[in-house]
């Protein structure tokens, strides 16, 4: 198999993040005056904007649920939304551009696109990083290379990460000796948000654990070939589920079709474990899906905070489950191909 069949159904998504400061500016977390950290912002989105079509997001005049989507369309960081005052992201109109100001570090700039792209990625967001480079002093050092706020950072100051799909490797209890390899390969597995996060969904982040002593080039190769490693483990277990656990794992499917098709409300938490299994049953052809792109359409709007910027309004916990049971239902009636 090449490498789309191989990842086909597995690789949700591929980010490169870059973690870059401005010399002698304290980091955002010890900011004594606020004037200089705002004029980085203002000089930051007229670079870009010479570059393309970006829309400014400061963390002190949009409402939580408008931060929260941004965070469940992976644009921004918990920590960028802790900086209330000076916390700001300036996003590509395409969202595949996100450039956070006064996270963690001035600057983190990262381009995330759909399906096994780390290296387009890559030269998408290092285009970007050469034109700030060029009208800022970025704080390197001959022998550390970048400096940032955390020491993972230093060197590259990249983070290259691939989203994954993972549910046969879960349900088969075989996650926990993939996590075990991963770290001892100098790389790191994270749930669905990063750090601290949980795996919804069955969906898993493998990335990069340091950037200090290799380069970039290293980095995205190093990523890529755990990633088709797992894929290719990923793969031949879907292949050992229907042989040897078919009825098991169409009823566990269709069960999960049944409510999602039906129930009057359900929870996040529900919904992602239900809408996994559907995903795994339109890969396994045990659903009949086409355009299987359209199950993480569906995934994504169902989020709280997206489910609350559709509706324009803050929605209490049980309207957003009625509301997600109704977005559900609508979108898999368009999607399901039926005899």
């Amino acid at each position: 198999m090449n490498n789309n069949e191989v990842t086909n159904g597995i690789v949700f998504s591929s980010r490169v993040r870059l973690a870059r400061n401005i010399r002698s500016l304290p980091f955002p977390s010890k900011a004594i005056n606020a004037e200089p950290y705002i004029k980085l912002i203002d000089k930051t989105f007229q670079i870009l904007n010479k570059n393309g079509k970006y829309n400014m997001y400061k963390m002190s005049t949009i409402t939580d649920y408008e931060k929260n989507a941004l965070k469940e369309l992976h644009l921004i960081s918990s920590d960028l939304i802790k900086n209330k005052e000076l916390g700001c992201a300036i996003i590509s109109e395409d969202k595949t551009i996100s450039v956070m100001l006064n996270e963690e570090d001035h600057l983190r700039e990262q381009c995330v696109l759909e399906g096994f792209n780390l290296n387009k990625a890559y030269e998408k967001i290092n285009k970007i990083d050469d034109e700030l480079s060029k009208r800022f002093d970025i704080a390197f050092d001959n022998e550390l290379g970048y400096l940032t706020a955390c020491l993972t950072n230093l060197g590259t100051g990249m983070r290259a990460s691939v989203m994954l799909f993972l549910p046969a490797l879960t349900e088969t209890d075989s996650i926990a000796k993939i996590i075990s390899d991963v770290s001892k390969m100098g790389l790191t597995v994270r749930g669905v948000y990063g750090e601290g996060s949980k795996a919804y969904g069955y969906l898993y982040q493998i990335s990069n654990q340091v950037s200090l002593g290799v380069d970039e080039k290293t980095i995205l190769q190093n990523v890529s070939d755990v990633v088709l490693k797992i894929c290719e483990a990923e793969q031949s277990v879907r292949h050992a589920l229907m042989k040897d656990r078919e009825v098991q794992t169409k009823d566990e499917v269709l069960r999960a079709y049944g409510i999602l098709t039906n129930a009057v409300k359900y929870s996040r938490e529900e919904f992602m474990s239900l809408m996994a299994k559907v995903k795994l049953g339109a890969y396994l052809n045990i659903i009949p899906i086409e355009n299987k792109k359209e199950i993480d359409n569906i995934i994504q709007k169902a989020q709280p905070s997206l489910i609350m910027l559709n509706a324009g309004k803050e929605l209490t916990p049980l309207e957003r489950d009625l509301y997600r049971a109704e977005l559900v239902k609508e979108g898999l009636r368009k999607i399901v191909q039926t005899k």
